[in-house]
């Protein structure tokens, strides 16, 4: 699901849940999530957020470079990104 990520954690690494059509499930968080509750990674990277959820966020990237490391420098823009919003939020 290219350009399209999980609404709970950003992760765009998605796959067929076995169970049912049209629900992906996430390969980072493990949640299953309805063809229709994706967003696209963009936004998801521009929605408004506390602090404490940009944090979790970059913990979630962090985790992801371990997981995934072919999207690392994907994953370190996203990490910088996130570090600039914090900045702003404060």
């Amino acid at each position: 699901m290219e350009g399209l990520c999980c609404p709970t954690c950003g992760c765009e690494k998605l796959c067929h849940y076995s169970g049912a059509i049209g629900v992906y499930e996430c390969t980072l968080c493990g949640r299953n999530v309805d063809q229709h509750d994706l967003i696209p990674t963009g936004q998801f990277m521009e929605m408004d957020m506390s602090v404490e959820e940009i944090k979790e966020l970059i913990d979630i990237k962090l985790d992801m470079m371990l997981l995934f490391p072919e999207d690392k420098a994907s994953l370190i823009d996203d990490i910088k990104k996130l570090r600039s919003r914090i900045t702003e939020v404060t």
